[in-house]
């Protein structure tokens, strides 16, 4: 039977194939290596699962460019990035089909997103467009009365602004509720960010609580630094978002442009915190005291933080320290 080419530009909404092979074996499913980044066919083989490398599969099944479980595939190694693993019957995450995210965000947040480019139309009108960052003063200066009328003004003053009758100000607000929704997803993702620099403040609160321990000291030094990479990346891309949405109405003369950009920024950012939630959930249950197990989570996190953003070759002396320290630990126990 001649293989299914697929069409141009189409994107299949679930995992399916028309080759036998990913049917025939049950419980077969594909993910990525988060840190290798290799796109993995993972089937169950003998009480066991074997990891085969998806290109080489595609080789040995002689699966054909462009045909439909070629397209099949790349669209699961795209599909990846959003999800852990995907099974056959599986839906296609909605970042891969429309753009749109395929994980949902609470009222609180798109309140926010709402108040905060409200306010920005009201700073563009008394010229003062600087962004508000307090999520809490901003909907206690959002809900109050004379703030309101002045919300009101400036969707009048924005319509005509954007070429419209100041009356026609609801066209105003449809896209400044367009813009709100992408970015409630921006504002959820400020949420996590919290949530992922617990474990900066913990490294930083242990310093002290070992200041004493030269080991220790050393350690949480380096791992200071090792962290401060990504956590001056995550804040830039805020800041990037707000300094892109600041200028407000640049913004809704070109709304199609600015979700384009805030749907990247919030990919990137999700991506890159799903990484990080194991490790920030076990230092926001462990308090920042002398501990084993503070000290056995300093070095997960050094490995975490190491195998990401450490230079090979300083990566290679660590893990050489590790297995010496480890030999040194077993030869003490039996000697």
């Amino acid at each position: 039977m001649e293989p299914q080419v697929a069409s141009q530009n189409q994107v299949p909404e679930t995992v399916a194939f028309t080759h036998k092979f990913f049917t025939s074996v049950p419980g077969i499913y594909f993910f990525k290596d988060e840190l290798k980044h290799d796109f993995l066919v993972c089937m169950p083989l003998d009480g066991k699962t074997a990891h085969l490398p998806a290109l080489g599969l595609k080789h040995e099944l002689h699966i054909p460019e462009g045909s439909a479980d070629d397209v099949m595939l790349q669209t699961i190694s795209e599909a990846l990035e959003y999800v852990t693993a995907l099974r056959v019957g599986d839906k296609i995450p909605s970042e891969v089909l429309s753009g749109k995210a395929s994980w949902e965000v609470n009222e609180k947040h798109r309140k926010t997103a709402n108040s905060r480019l409200s306010m920005q139309l009201v700073g563009w009108m008394t010229g003062d467009e600087e962004v508000m960052h307090d999520a809490t003063q901003l909907e206690m200066i959002a809900d109050d009365p004379a703030m309101r009328g002045k919300v009101n003004t400036a969707f009048e003053e924005a319509a005509e602004a954007l070429g419209l009758p100041r009356s026609d100000k609801e066209k105003v607000i449809e896209l400044i509720n367009d813009l709100a929704e992408e970015l409630s997803f921006i504002e959820a993702l400020r949420c996590e960010f919290e949530h992922i620099e617990t474990v900066e403040k913990r490294i930083v609160e242990l310093s002290d609580v070992y200041a004493s321990d030269r080991t220790m000291s050393e350690t949480l030094l380096h791992l200071r630094k090792l962290c401060s990479e990504p956590m001056a990346y995550f804040r830039n891309k805020f800041e990037e978002i707000d300094a892109q949405t600041g200028e407000i109405i640049a913004v809704l003369k070109n709304v199609e442009a600015q979700i384009v950009f805030i749907r990247g920024v919030r990919d990137d950012l999700f991506k890159r915190f799903r990484a990080w939630d194991a490790i920030a959930t076990k230092w926001s249950q462990t308090p920042p005291k002398r501990s084993r197990g503070c000290e056995a989570l300093v070095q997960e996190t050094y490995r975490f933080l190491a195998q990401r953003f450490l230079p090979q070759k300083e990566w290679d002396l660590f893990c050489k320290a590790q297995d010496n320290a480890a030999k040194a630990n077993t030869e003490s126990v039996w000697a």
